[in-house]
């Protein structure tokens, strides 16, 4: 089955409200295809796969629960969708091993996302890091870090 250009842009739309904004981590894995790969400055060559990636994130929303996910642009290709989000939120909890600031932040990120038989086969995000790391108020920690 062809999956259309305006059905990658909804799932995509439905994605960051269900998975980002809602925290509902099931419907993350309806969205990311069986051999999915995710990609970020941090990630080694091969990526990270759907629990890895899955895992991550969870851990890093729950150091900012108060968190909120605003898609800011979205523009949709044949195969692929390109957003840019950003996402505001208060540091409330751990981050790894950086205790809670109570410090807000606001990180823009933007995501490349390339579908295989209308799901996400591969994803490669690019953020700030370093700027959410000045907004906490702390230095980064080594790349391979996180």
């Amino acid at each position: 089955m062809t999956h259309s250009t305006d059905e990658h842009a909804a799932l995509i739309r439905r994605h960051i409200e269900e998975t980002f904004n809602r925290r509902d981590w099931t419907f993350a894995a309806a969205v990311h295809g069986d051999n999915y790969r995710y990609y970020d400055v941090t990630t080694a060559g091969e990526g990270e796969d759907h629990d890895t990636y899955l895992a991550r994130t969870e851990m890093f929303l729950s150091a900012f629960p108060d968190a909120a996910v605003e898609l800011e642009d979205l523009v949709a290709a044949g195969d692929r969708v390109a957003i840019r989000v950003a996402m505001r939120g208060t540091h409330t909890a751990p981050l790894g091993e950086l205790p809670a600031s109570g410090r807000p932040i606001h990180l823009i990120s933007m995501t490349m996302y390339r579908f295989v038989e209308g799901r996400v086969s591969e994803e490669w995000e690019l953020f700030d890091k370093l700027g959410l790391y000045q907004q906490l108020g702390v230095s980064p920690p080594p790349l391979d870090h996180w």
